[in-house]
């Protein structure tokens, strides 16, 4: 979470929220505005999903490197049971435990990525699965650790009973008790959640309800994500003049923003709406100043926290607003495991704009059988996601 010496976390959350709510409406927009979401649209894309993951399929077995192909066989599972074969999913997810298996004795993160395989299994719905990769994990502590987090999944897919399950599992006695008393607490929120929901709205009053409150804001921190926001909005709803105004004044706050990361978010904002407002001049030049910006707090996170969404957005937002080659300029400038998510999001922000010919030219051209994986992988995964938005999922 982005976060700042001055600003609420829960009121930045808030305005985070917003400007989620909003770039969903625009992504419908853009994938819907042709009439062709359901009838014989709908059927050629189940096709063509099938089609997209069997390709991948037979390309993840041509991946050399057994982490790599771990890492495949786990996407291909999780598109494969987003597309409803959990058949196939199941024997995506086994063969990514059988790379696992074949690693060298010495690979001293076997059991990280069995935990990781187990956790994906979770939280797709294969609780079977899961337990049978929790098994598979010989580490004491790294066994503990994957029963605790396994089992917190579990809790919040609504399966108390088979989270408590596990708590044996978790040797330190006061791990065990934390995790039992998380359960407990997320029962109790589950069986009390409409009054909680009611309570979180009286607690935390949006900061940001309207374009005039941006001026009772006192730190750039604050003013600039609440006018983002706002010039976003004026965009959307075809404000165009008002909208490149607020936008402009938000891009000249965000300079003032001491923390890198809201400051590349921001600016990154500031973008979206200024293309969405026709202005894409203005949204180059805008992503441009961000791209160095979320490049430098990318590489700061990912040695401290070890990973990070920033460059994802920064190359997603590139490939909308058309700059295909600055997106994979972008992805040659991290490392290995985010340029295998990048691959995915190019080829899902394509065609997510409308140029699903484009992006199967460009998995087509990918010359690794990694990379072709990841971006047909990434194909399906939107047509999957515009089926699910268009049916009100």
């Amino acid at each position: 979470m982005i976060s700042s010496a001055t600003f609420p976390v829960h009121a930045l959350g808030a305005c985070f929220n917003k400007i989620r709510k909003s770039a969903l409406a625009l992504t419908l927009v853009l994938v819907c505005s042709s009439g062709l979401c359901f009838g014989q649209d709908e059927i050629r894309s189940d096709a063509e999903v099938r089609s997209l993951l069997t390709e991948a399929a037979k390309l993840t077995g041509q991946v050399e490197v057994l982490r790599d192909r771990m890492v495949v066989s786990v996407r291909l599972g999780l598109a494969n049971w987003k597309s409803g074969d959990s058949t196939s999913a199941k024997i995506n997810f086994d063969k990514a435990l059988e790379c696992v298996d074949s690693f060298r004795p010495q690979e001293q993160f076997a059991d990280f990525y069995r935990q990781s395989i187990a956790e994906a299994r979770m939280e797709v719905g294969d609780g079977e699965g899961a337990d049978r990769t929790l098994e598979r994990i010989k580490d004491d502590s790294q066994r503990s650790e994957a029963f605790r987090t396994v089992g917190l999944l579990q809790a919040r897919r609504g399966d108390f009973e088979g989270a408590i399950r596990k708590a044996p599992a978790i040797e330190n006695a006061e791990n065990r008790g934390e995790f039992l008393q998380l359960i407990s607490e997320m029962q109790l929120e589950a069986s009390n959640r409409h009054k909680s929901q009611e309570e979180d709205e009286s607690l935390y009053a949006d900061p940001c309800p309207d374009i005039a409150a941006a001026d009772g804001l006192t730190t750039p921190d604050e003013k600039a994500v609440c006018l983002a926001y706002w010039g976003g909005q004026l965009a959307a709803e075809g404000q165009i003049g008002a909208a490149l105004e607020i936008l402009r004044r938000a891009h000249k706050e965000s300079r003032l923003i001491v923390d890198s990361k809201l400051r590349a978010y921001t600016l990154e904002q500031v973008a979206q709406g200024q293309a969405q407002a026709g202005s894409m001049n203005e949204a180059i030049r805008s992503l441009a100043e961000a791209k160095p910006i979320a490049l430098a707090v990318y590489w700061k996170m990912k040695l401290k926290y070890g990973q990070t969404r920033i460059v994802q957005n920064l190359v997603e937002l590139s490939v909308e607003l058309g700059d295909i080659d600055g997106a994979v300029s972008t992805l040659a400038q991290v490392g290995d495991g985010d340029k295998m998510n990048g691959m995915q999001s190019v080829a899902s922000a394509l065609v997510r704009n409308g140029h699903m010919k484009g992006a199967q030219a460009w998995a087509t051209s990918q010359k690794s059988p990694r990379d072709r994986a990841l971006a047909f992988i990434g194909i399906a995964n939107a047509l999957l996601s515009t089926q699910s938005a268009a049916i009100g999922y």
